[in-house]
């Protein structure tokens, strides 16, 4: 990747989501780890069900996500969510994740002129004890906020929550930040902090549906958001 000067007065912080922003296959990794933690607690479903549960409480916690799954047996859930963790810190979910090529470089370019921050479902041990150990990044994120660190899930996405509270830390403005994601839960936590969102179409959204959304910036994948920072300059 070519060397390219990231030097522009606004914003000053930009929030990343992570999966299917940097790393391709999550959706395949979770799905995939939802099904191994169902199986270690003796339960079928119908594939298609299965899916179905998963996408009905897709972005919500482990304790969601599993309470739909199972919400014939609830006496399992607890015991299941144990079992979804281990199996996280194993090798079914990062064995399924590629990250977008020239990551790492835009990231270290932008962490000289801009502060970092990650506002994302990822377990925190997983992204930092796998996934940033795994493809080698760096150490350039001045916030990392997830849905684990929140004392009520209501706070989760969509609500603003964890984007206010990591403008609040960084002390900046909502007009000073923007928010980079995938998906509508993205988009309307974005817009309902006042920050500007960009939606990259490498996960949930596509075009047509970020417009929809009164996104004013979209692009194919992350490495090209100098060019969204271009315009805002």
């Amino acid at each position: 990747m070519n060397r390219i000067c990231y030097n522009f007065p606004v914003p000053k912080l930009i929030i990343f989501d992570w999966d299917d922003v940097f790393t391709l296959g999550a959706t395949n990794g979770y799905f995939a780890s939802y099904h191994a933690a169902l199986q270690e607690v003796g339960v079928n479903l119908p594939p298609l069900e299965e899916q179905k549960r998963i996408k009905a409480k897709w972005g919500r916690t482990v304790e969601e996500e599993l309470g739909e799954l199972l919400k014939e047996k609830p006496d399992l859930i607890n015991d299941a969510v144990e079992k979804y963790e281990k199996i996280l810190m194993g090798d079914t979910f990062v064995n399924c994740l590629t990250l977008i090529e020239g990551s790492i470089e835009l990231i270290t370019e932008l962490s000289k002129n801009y502060k970092l921050a990650i506002a994302s479902g990822v377990n925190p041990r997983i992204l930092k004890q796998k996934i940033f150990t795994k493809f080698s990044i760096p150490d350039v994120f001045s916030e990392i906020i997830t849905v684990y660190d929140l004392d009520d899930p209501e706070k989760a996405k969509p609500h603003p929550f964890i984007v206010e509270e990591i403008m609040k830390r960084q002390g900046v403005k909502p007009n000073e930040t923007i928010v980079v994601g995938d998906a509508q839960n993205d988009v309307k936590m974005a817009q309902a902090a006042g920050t500007t969102p960009v939606v990259v179409l490498t996960g949930h959204l596509n075009r047509a549906q970020a417009e929809e959304m009164g996104v004013k910036y979209i692009i194919d994948k992350v490495t090209d958001l100098p060019k969204v920072l271009e315009k805002m300059s």
